[in-house]
């Protein structure tokens, strides 16, 4: 065991990169979620884009990063079309509710332990619908409610992580989790936060091998 955690740390980090076993884990917690569909077959298209509440929504591909294979389709037909293309290049992707109260704004939370040490809303730029810094979003300092805390808490827990760094929308029934990252970028949060996050995970990760030592000790 890591801390509290009951995963090994290399079996929790395998885990959160594979984004559709992430989404099953999270959702058997209760954790909130968008509502998400798979399919691979053409004829499931119309129940699967109908199953997150129709156009628009988000098409992303399993194996994306910093906001890579991540389409809005806006319409119907341009969702089929986005769909039916990655189903002939036999890509894996997911579909999901867009969430248009979020109003193109994620919350990036830095959590470690069963703490969430930092916070930053990211906003997309004008005419981009993806917040990720990379593609030109801006950080800012946000206050989190208690939901939103318990419930980055509650993700990296469910993913057996002791550090994370948990994506959160605001929708109108409460936070979705839309992705559990086992190795965030730090330097945009402690831009946003004016924190020095890298010593809070240092020194989180020296006092847990401490006690794990100590524990270890005890057994002998």
């Amino acid at each position: 065991m890591i801390g509290s955690y009951p995963l090994n740390e290399s079996v929790a980090i395998s885990r959160s990169r594979d984004k559709l076993r992430s989404l099953q884990l999270l959702s058997r917690k209760g954790i909130g979620l968008p509502i998400t569909g798979f399919a691979s077959q053409p004829q499931d298209i119309p129940d699967l884009i109908d199953m997150v509440g129709g156009a628009p929504l988000v098409i992303k591909l399993l194996e994306g990063t910093q906001g890579i294979g991540v389409v809005l389709a806006e319409t119907r037909q341009a969702a089929e079309s986005v769909i039916e293309a990655f189903m002939g290049l036999k890509s894996h992707f997911m579909v999901q509710e867009y969430i248009k109260e979020a109003g193109g704004a994620d919350i990036r939370c830095l959590v470690i332990g069963d703490k969430v040490i930092a916070a930053m809303k990211r906003q997309a730029k004008e005419g981009e619908f993806r917040s990720n810094l990379h593609r030109g979003g801006s950080a800012a300092l946000v206050k989190l409610t208690p939901a939103e805390r318990a419930t980055a808490v509650k993700a990296a827990k469910t993913m057996g992580l002791n550090v994370a760094g948990v994506d959160i929308l605001r929708s109108n029934h409460g936070p979705l989790v839309m992705e559990v990252n086992s190795s965030p970028g730090l330097e945009g949060i402690e831009q946003a936060t004016n924190k020095d996050v890298a010593s809070q995970i240092i020194s989180f990760l020296e006092n847990n091998a401490k006690a794990h030592k100590t524990r270890t000790k005890g057994r002998g």
